[in-house]
């Protein structure tokens, strides 16, 4: 009589973790293995994998037709982390012990040709969303169980090798086989790899000059506000955009949760570290392409730059250099703070709330506006350069500054500006003032005020003065809000219950600087 054996897994779409049952159904018949669900094409080699590795364990049954079906069907499945159900559930078709065992768990993890378990991409969001679905346990690699781990409330089971995971659902036939693999080594590639030193961001105080930029700096921290740098190479444009993590407040528990998952999902996380708590700083080459910016490939798609950014920051160095496609593909996702991939297979939405940060020369020698440098670039080629960074997209970057280069007398004083750690005081006051005072409306930063809100605060003679600037076409509707956003936040860094004109002044010169 056709027995059928039962598992749990877990797929995911974006960060939204599906359960995924695994049915094993073994009849007479030729011989055969069928893998049914929507699978792609790593999960269909998962047949081979899971053969050899059952084989390796010692167990022999004569060969009958095997059908696997990955439930439900209309979800695409994919990844190598259904080894490891499917086999359990296979060897669960054979013997009840196994199945009664391994109800109420969801068992995660690729298989080698000789049983071995390894670690797969996005284990913290599978755990958490096996958590969210009512589990208690989950099986996982060995080497995955610092990263499991970080999610409280579940027990994670840790097993390096096939026979582990039978002999822990009831195989008494397996537990001498665990005591021979117990002594064999370990092959050098299963290590677990060392933790990477991190790079502190640079300190404030190694900025010389530039007193409007470092301004900038801080009210982008404070606020959330994106940011465009242009200025002549060696003005500290990239210096400054690597000070801005350092300055901005450490990620509370929610958000340290959100950002691990997401790269846990894309394997850029170390679970060493613990959970992500400084703000990432994602600085992609000019030769990405428009999927390693917003993320893609093919079946499901995965994160990319802009989703590794998120509650951090996107540094754009020689912004100009991108693809067009690729810097307008950003316009959206600047206002939504969300991403949405459509593939054939599947519609994937990532988070992508980022403060971008553009780097750019003034023109293709960088030298165009230098006091005694000589720019040879035509007019034809300075207009050009810039304008691959397109209007709509510069009109969602609030504080545009000009970088000049540090004098001689900034480089040579023994007065050491302000540290980060200075300036991170301040941030972290200002952001507490506009998280009290937009409490009711549920906003935390300044640059996330909407339009109908900030038209409440404004006096006539404000309304005035911004309704002429957009009627003389030299800001937009679009450009009018951004600036009465920063002059809240400058607002703030100055403990101010609302915005002066001196407020609305910076806000407006920090906007136009590079039009100057």
């Amino acid at each position: 009589m056709a027995q059928i054996g039962t598992c749990y897994a877990l797929g995911m779409v974006g960060l939204n973790g599906h359960l995924i049952k695994v049915e094993a159904h073994h009849t007479q018949g030729l011989p055969a293995f069928a893998l049914v669900g929507l699978p792609d094409a790593s999960l269909r080699e998962s047949r081979a994998r899971v053969e050899a590795a059952i084989a390796s364990t010692g167990l022999r049954w004569e060969p009958t037709r095997l059908t696997v079906n990955l439930s439900p069907a209309e979800l695409p499945k994919t990844g190598s982390g259904f080894d490891l159900p499917i086999a359990l559930a296979v060897v669960a078709s054979r013997f009840a012990g196994v199945q009664k065992r391994a109800e109420g768990m969801v068992f995660c993890g690729e298989l080698g040709l000789d049983g071995r378990v390894y670690r797969v991409k996005g284990i913290l969001p599978q755990v958490l969303a096996a958590r969210r679905a009512g589990f208690k346990k989950v099986m996982v690699a060995a080497e995955a169980v610092a990263e499991a781990s970080l999610i409280e409330g579940i027990e994670i089971i840790g097993v390096s090798h096939l026979v582990e995971a039978l002999s822990h659902l009831g195989m008494r036939k397996m537990k001498d086989r665990v005591a021979q693999l117990k002594t064999l080594d370990k092959p050098d590639s299963l290590a677990a790899p060392a933790a990477p030193v991190l790079e502190d961001s640079p300190d404030l105080q190694e900025v010389r000059g530039a007193f409007l930029a470092r301004k900038a700096l801080e009210i982008a921290a404070a606020g959330g506000h994106h940011l465009s740098f242009i200025g002549v190479p060696g003005s500290g444009k990239t210096m400054l955009a690597r000070c801005l993590p350092g300055i901005l407040p450490p990620l509370n528990d929610e958000e340290a949760l959100e950002v691990t998952s997401i790269h846990s999902l894309a394997g850029t996380f170390m679970p060493a570290n613990g959970l992500m708590r400084c703000p990432p700083f994602i600085a992609p080459h000019h030769s990405a392409t428009l999927p390693a910016l917003i993320g893609g490939g093919s079946g499901i798609a995965t994160p990319g730059a802009i989703s590794l950014a998120h509650r951090g920051v996107l540094f754009l160095d020689e912004a100009p250099e991108f693809q067009t496609r690729s810097l307008d593909a950003l316009r959206q996702p600047l206002e939504t703070s969300k991403i949405t991939v459509h593939r054939s297979r599947a519609v994937t939405s990532f988070p992508a709330a980022f403060q971008l940060v553009i780097a750019a020369n003034p023109c293709p020698c960088g030298m165009w506006g230098q006091l005694g440098g000589e720019c040879k670039c035509t007019p034809y080629q300075r207009v050009r350069y810039l304008a691959r960074l397109s209007g709509p997209l510069m009109d969602r970057i609030d504080l545009q500054c000009r970088v000049g280069r540090p004098k001689i007398s900034d480089l040579t004083t023994e007065e050491l500006p302000e540290s980060s750690k200075t300036v991170r005081e301040r941030v972290l006051t200002a952001r507490e003032r506009a998280r009290y005072r937009w409490k009711d409306q549920g906003i935390v930063l300044n640059s996330r005020i909407p339009s109908r809100i900030l038209k409440q605060y404004l006096d006539s003679a404000t309304k005035d003065r911004l309704d002429r600037l957009v009627g003389s076409g030299r800001i937009s509707m679009r450009g009018a809000d951004r600036i009465c956003r920063v002059a809240w936040t400058a607002a703030d860094l100055n403990g101010r219950d609302k915005p002066t004109n001196e407020d609305f002044g910076l806000a407006y010169s920090l906007r136009t600087s590079q039009r100057s």
